[in-house]
């Protein structure tokens, strides 16, 4: 703590932005850490999701054109298939063929009536075990370097027994993949050899993938798993004996490209929100001080008020009276010097010399008599010179003393003696040179008053302030038509010119100051509002509105009185001696 009190306030500040600013950015990456985090997380599943539904979707598939290739050879077989093997002889050598997978007829000795020779065909169909008077599919076969699946149908009806056998390849395969929902995945079918039977890339046809994905899917698993890195959907479709293998992978990098998107969003809006909540701090700071230091004055001024509140009820009226007691110590002190009592020096010497005239004549005193007097007059003249310098230093104490009192006083609270006549004058003064006031008659009268403790520059201003109400009232008055002038009583003869009285009497107690005008006077039923802080237009540069003379006068123990006469407004003072 001191040596933070020892740096510069600069210094401090910079250290106390740092900090802030490295924790909202520690703060700013976490959070962003946690948004991307939770949104990898949430893009994950529904990835998961999405390739869980595209295997199911497969699956169905799978099962939905199985259903439909054994039901047209079924139909197939009890009619074209049956024909053939009624007439038992070998027809359409070379193979024939439909909209999809090409198809055979073969006798209860596996030997080809209708289509082209095919071994790998004849193997497969002999696999099929207690096929009865159903259809059933045989494993996966390699025909010309590409894995084909039968489904074989016994024809029912003939005149000997036979089968109907249709292929089912990759061709045929690959247009269920190229049907399924989400394009972007790379989508391989599988048989129970590792194989791949079914692909949109040719070159991965009949290809042998073991692997961690494949050895979990031939056990028969679903779901989703995930293989450096890659998720698979894993599934299958059970087609008789026999069940074809799903594998559905997430090739693309829109995951990875999304939670770059989304990450560099992030991080937009959080310096977006950096920089308002940096605002908002700034912002936020600016207040406080602002606050700060609007408390401090108020504080400040409060404590001003009360102390001068405290000086208006103790300081003052003591300091009043010493200025009274020390003025009319002055006063006595001047008549005691000088004057008659001068008289009486040399009085004795005359005597004196008198009866020494008188003696030398045989009509006076004795020589003895003359030193009494003289050495009389002597001792008088010694002595009254003595009081005289202790009287004129004494006298000097006192004006010294005043000035420093008066000094103290100022310097301490703003507070001298005040010449109330004085300020009445200098009042006047300004108001002239800053009014109109050509029309207006200014009668001054003014009496011998004792200066007051006070503040000069609050008096002027309150004195100042009722001057310029009134020349201002005067003014409008002037305004008014010709013929005709409303007063508070009525319409009225226009006075060729204004009247301003100003005086000023010492009553008992107080000194009593008056400004009178004749601009109409007021309204009795506004008065209240007059004294209203949010009344008063004026911009108390120079002058104070009613509401600050009122309030500066109680301090000072004074008042102000706003009393309607026949032809204005007069406005009283009382201010405590």
């Amino acid at each position: 703590m001191r040596r933070w009190a020892l740096l510069k306030p600069g210094w401090q500040k910079l250290i106390l932005y740092l900090l802030v600013l490295g924790m909202t950015m520690l703060l700013a990456i976490v959070l962003q850490w946690f948004i991307v985090r939770q949104f990898s997380g949430q893009l994950a599943d529904i990835q998961d999701k999405q390739l869980q539904y595209e295997v199911q979707e497969l699956s169905s598939r799978i099962s939905e054109h199985y259903a439909a290739w054994q039901g047209e050879l079924n139909d197939l077989a009890s009619s074209l298939g049956k024909n053939i093997l009624n007439q038992g002889t070998r027809q359409y050598t070379e193979g024939f063929k439909r909209e999809s997978g090409a198809f055979y007829v073969l006798d209860e000795q596996y030997r080809v009536i209708a289509g082209r020779d095919n071994r790998e065909m004849k193997s497969a169909v002999q696999q099929i075990k207690l096929l009865q008077n159903g259809c059933a599919a045989s494993p996966f076969v390699t025909e010309d370097h590409q894995p084909v699946q039968y489904i074989v149908c016994r024809i029912q009806g003939a005149q000997t027994g036979g089968f109907m056998v249709r292929t089912i390849d990759s061709g045929m395969l690959g247009g269920i993949i190229k049907s399924k929902p989400v394009n972007q995945h790379e989508t391989l079918f599988y048989n129970a050899q590792f194989k791949v039977v079914a692909s949109l890339n040719t070159p991965d046809i009949n290809r042998t993938d073991i692997t961690g994905v494949t050895r979990r899917l031939l056990e028969g698993n679903t779901g989703v798993v995930e293989d450096q890195g890659v998720k698979h959907g894993i599934g299958f479709s059970r087609i008789g004996e026999e069940a074809l293998y799903i594998s559905v992978k997430n090739v693309g990098q829109d995951t990875a490209q999304r939670i770059s998107s989304f990450r560099k969003k992030v991080w937009l809006v959080m310096i977006v929100l950096l920089f308002m909540l940096w605002a908002m701090f700034v912002q936020f700071r600016r207040r406080i001080v602002k606050d700060t230091l609007v408390n401090n004055q108020v504080w400040d001024q409060r404590r001003d008020e009360d102390m001068r509140q405290q000086q208006d009820t103790y300081y003052l009226p003591l300091m009043q009276t010493i200025e009274q007691r020390l003025q009319e110590l002055q006063e006595q002190t001047t008549r005691l010097t000088g004057g008659d009592d001068l008289k009486l020096l040399g009085f004795y010497h005359d005597l004196a010399n008198r009866f020494e005239a008188a003696s030398s004549q045989g009509k006076g005193a004795t020589h003895e008599e003359l030193e009494y007097f003289r050495e009389l007059n002597e001792n008088f003249i010694q002595g009254r010179l003595k009081q005289e310098s202790s009287l004129g230093g004494l006298l000097t104490g006192v004006r010294t003393l005043r000035d420093e009192l008066e000094e103290k006083m100022h310097d301490n609270s703003g507070i001298s003696f005040t010449d109330m006549n004085e300020v009445l004058s200098e009042s006047l003064k300004w108001a002239s040179r800053s009014f109109n006031m050509k029309d207006i008659q200014v009668i001054l009268r003014q009496e011998p008053v004792p200066s007051i403790a006070a503040q000069a520059p609050m008096l002027y201003k309150t004195i100042q302030g009722l001057l310029e109400n009134a020349v201002q009232a005067m003014g409008q008055a002037d305004e008014l038509p010709e013929d005709q002038d409303r007063s508070r009583t009525g319409l009225r003869t226009k006075r060729q010119t204004q009247v301003l009285k100003v005086s000023s009497r010492l009553e008992e107690g107080e000194i009593v100051i008056t400004i009178e005008d004749t601009g109409g006077g007021i309204d009795d039923k506004m008065r209240w509002s007059y004294f209203q802080p949010d009344y008063s237009q004026n911009s108390q540069e120079h002058t104070f509105s009613l509401y600050h003379m009122d309030a500066y006068l109680k301090t000072i123990s004074g008042r102000l009185k706003l009393r309607n006469t026949d032809q204005g407004l007069q406005a009283i003072v009382r201010l405590r001696r």
